[in-house]
């Protein structure tokens, strides 16, 4: 069953330009977009089994539920950052440490809708959904440095908070088929810029742009009770231009994969990765910085997951964290995820 959670991924974003940051009086300067734009989908966050064919036609509820912690930026090139060195720029600057922290929660309810079988696609099923999306988070940069840079004391800490209703979701299209040992589903979904967003706030939810996102997932089932099941998944993303300034985002491409077991007929147990890239360069008029660096990170992630209700409910438990990045946020994450079935009984379409 597909989940579209991705817009919990506000959470880690880069809504942060670090230098302004850490020289606040620059803030009075004309605000402007940066590089640091990650995409609306976050991978990983779904359960390892949600893009196959759902076991019935009606009404699912999903509801993931996600929290981040920070301690780590790695830059362009792939390192830690830990500050400045302005005595490169100007031997009579001195350089500043920094510390940065990032917490955020994110919840999101998915109320999606399955067809029966549709004979004229091979037994497809269609699938259509919705997700709102609630996001809180809050990001600190603590810096020290001997005296003062531009009159601004260097042990000072500052920290931008946010909270609020994020980007709306909608999956007009999704097609699933099921077999005895594969499983394929596709999907198109569009988000739509309606969380707060101004370019240059301290505090926006919303990316400010839309997203068009593709999606392509395959299971295959080496035993025949589907009690082991691979997954290889695709993501790609293309984006509009933000909505108050020329600049577009690149394009976004995900790889996903993971193992799932059930142990029992209640109890799953489960690894999986992810690698998300950018792919096309940002452009627009508005562009300052230097195209060329596409940010990138890898994430793991394992999970168990219990059916007290067979069939109608799952609770699933997943902790994961971030390697391999450029331009982003190491993350440690925990997951926890709720599968609502309505129909008590699988149907037989």
């Amino acid at each position: 069953m597909n989940t579209y959670i991705s817009n919990i991924g506000l959470l880690i974003r880069r809504r942060l330009v670090i230098l302004g940051l850490l020289l606040s009086p620059l803030s009075a300067l004309p605000q402007q977009a940066s590089a640091f734009q990650a995409g609306h989908y976050y991978p990983g966050l779904i359960n390892t089994r949600d893009m196959a064919q759902p076991p019935s036609s009606g009404l699912f509820v999903l509801w993931y539920n996600f929290y981040a912690s920070s301690s780590a930026y790695f830059d362009q090139n792939g390192n830690k950052f830990d500050g400045l060195s302005l005595s490169d720029i100007n031997p009579a600057l001195p350089d500043i440490s920094a510390t940065t922290k990032l917490n955020g929660f994110g919840s999101a309810p998915v109320i999606a809708w399955a067809s029966a079988k549709l004979k004229f696609l091979g037994d497809a099923r269609y699938v259509v959904g919705i997700a709102p999306n609630y996001v809180s988070a809050d990001v600190s940069v603590l810096t020290e440095g001997p005296g003062n840079v531009l009159d601004v004391p260097l042990s000072n800490t500052s920290t931008v908070k946010v909270t609020g209703f994020g980007d709306f979701i909608f999956i007009p299209f999704g097609l699933s088929w099921g077999g005895q040992k594969t499983d394929v589903t596709t999907a198109y979904t569009i988000y739509a810029p309606t969380g707060r967003y101004t370019t240059g706030a301290p505090d926006n939810i919303g990316l400010g742009y839309w997203t068009h996102q593709f999606q392509g997932f395959g299971y295959y089932y080496p035993i025949e009770d589907k009690s082991s099941a691979i997954m290889l998944g695709l993501t790609y993303e293309t984006n509009s231009k933000i909505k108050d300034i020329n600049v577009r985002p690149g394009s976004r491409f995900t790889l996903e994969y993971g193992l799932s077991q059930f142990l029992s007929e209640k109890l799953e147990v489960g690894i999986a990765g992810a690698h998300n890239w950018q792919v096309t360069r940002d452009s627009g008029d508005d562009v300052f910085w230097n195209t060329a660096n596409f940010d990138r990170k890898s994430s793991l992630f394992f999970n168990v997951g219990y059916w007290p209700i067979i069939q109608r409910l799952m609770v699933n438990f997943k902790y994961g964290f971030d390697y391999g990045l450029r331009q982003r946020f190491k993350n440690n994450m925990f997951v926890i995820n709720l599968l609502f079935n309505p129909n008590l009984l699988v149907s037989k379409d």
